[in-house]
């Protein structure tokens, strides 16, 4: 094999568990999106015992699973319900048994949330796939494995960029559509207006991460690809030097032995035995007869062979 095409794959094998890496932390971290509120310019904030709305009132980050609250204003959490690890909230992704009528546009960002969800997982589970095929490519030096492998890769990467997109969607709406009943007063567009001016919103690492596993998920591919196309061109160069040759072939070829010897200008004649008795059960294809005896140059090898015409 080429120096490229090993010089490709080895890239590819180590990008493989940093992109890993990337993908799972961006996946497992809680800062996708950074609310900061600047409290001094709140005019009459609500009490803590009014957590429902006082949780909105108090800088957080969101992620996937969780929202949570790493500043010390947080006394609303003494009276919050369903409080995870002291300061955070799960996200909901059915409705909740509180909401009996949703508008479409309320259970259009739940789905575009469950998309988002899904097709991460997706992305996950098709990198991991892919960079086991890169493993077998870097044993059996086969075209198909690293086509295969670069396929999962680049599949991984349109879904993670799907997952983003879905998440952008639901944000729209959760920012620009949601402004309806009690229901929808948690989102952006039902907040008051000392609340907007006082709340600045920001993308997290955790989001840029999820972008960066995207394009190292993409390069990955990218590499397996071109290992894949050296490896073929590798093949035909091959075959054609054989074929100058005179010994390319696309099957392997059955060879049978010819016994016979070289001609002897004192004896031309030789002496057999017969044929092997395999058994009345036994297929033709098996029976070969033993060698023959000649009376030729001790020196030639009595054994020729010769490709079986199929």
């Amino acid at each position: 094999m080429s120096t490229c095409a090993t010089t490709l794959i080895v890239i590819a094998t180590i990008l493989g568990p940093v992109t890993l890496v990337f993908m799972a932390v961006s996946f497992g971290t809680d800062h996708w999106l950074e609310f900061r509120v600047d409290r001094s310019k709140l005019s009459d904030p609500p009490a803590p015992r009014d957590w429902k709305r006082a949780r909105y009132y108090t800088s957080r980050d969101r992620g996937i699973f969780r929202e949570c609250y790493p500043d010390n204003n947080t006394e609303f959490l003494d009276y919050a319900e369903d409080v995870v690890d002291s300061y955070c909230f799960n996200i909901e992704y059915d409705q909740p048994s509180d909401v009996n009528d949703p508008s479409d546009y309320y259970m259009a960002r739940i789905h575009l949330n469950r998309c988002f969800l899904a097709f991460f997982i997706m992305a996950l589970v098709l990198f991991v796939l892919g960079y086991v095929f890169g493993l077998i490519l870097c044993c059996m030096r086969i075209s198909r494995w690293a086509y295969t492998a670069g396929l999962c890769s680049y599949s991984s990467a349109f879904a993670l960029a799907a997952a983003i997109a879905f998440f952008h969607g639901a944000e729209y709406i959760e920012r620009n559509k949601l402004n309806g009943g009690a229901e929808e007063a948690e989102f952006y567009a039902s907040w008051d207006t000392d609340l907007k001016n006082a709340t600045d919103r920001d993308y997290g690492w955790s989001y840029a991460l999820g972008w960066v596993g995207m394009i190292l998920a993409a390069l990955t591919a990218t590499f397996y690809s071109l290992a894949g196309c050296y490896l073929t061109g590798e093949r035909y160069e091959d075959r054609e030097v054989l074929e100058k040759r005179g010994i390319a072939r696309d099957y392997p070829i059955a060879m049978e032995p010819v016994y016979a010897v070289g001609t002897d200008p004192y004896y031309s004649k030789h002496y057999g035995y017969p044929r092997a008795y395999l058994g009345p059960m036994a297929p033709e294809y098996y029976a070969r007869p033993y060698p023959s005896i000649g009376y030729g140059d001790p020196t030639k090898d009595i054994y020729q062979w010769r490709e079986i015409e199929s």
